[in-house]
């Protein structure tokens, strides 16, 4: 009888060590992901910093045509027009739905939040280039870029 007894003991902490073992490994691989993600949203923050602005994050619907670009951020809370230079090819970002944006006086980066593209709208100036291109550094070569010829930011927050 204690035979029986102590192979139902030993299954049952068997079973359970591994349970434990299983949740553990779980557990540690979800804190990488999180740590992942925090290293991901630095480079927006250290851009954000860098231009002086801040970063908008959420909702965006996209239409574009030979002549421009307008971001709709948060069903019309924000409204971003971005004219293209005649000519020349643009960034395709006409696919982004969810997204952070960072608007400024140089430009418009745009990350796509569903898989990590990064899209800079570079305005057509020197002090615009040299500052991409300094912040270039902390997307680690992960994003593509285009020159525009101009853009405007429209609060359309209701009060």
């Amino acid at each position: 009888m204690k035979t029986k007894n102590s192979k139902l003991y030993g299954s049952i902490v068997y079973i359970s060590m591994i349970t434990v073992f299983i949740a553990i490994i779980l557990i540690s691989s979800c804190k990488k992901e999180a740590a992942k993600n925090a290293v991901i949203q630095n480079d927006m923050i250290e851009a954000a910093q860098k231009t002086g602005s801040k970063i908008l994050s959420g909702n965006v619907a996209i239409e574009s045509d030979d002549s421009g670009i307008v971001l709709n951020y948060n069903n019309g809370s924000k409204l971003i027009f971005i004219e293209k230079i005649r000519g020349t090819k643009t960034v395709d970002i006409n696919r982004i739905h969810s997204a952070e944006i960072i608007t400024s006086d140089y430009g418009v980066i745009i990350k796509n939040l569903d898989d990590k593209n990064v899209f800079f709208l570079i305005n057509n100036d020197s002090e615009s280039l040299k500052m991409f291109q300094s912040i270039s550094s902390f997307f680690a070569n992960r994003y593509q870029s285009s020159t525009v010829f101009g853009i405007t930011v429209v609060n359309a927050e209701k009060a």
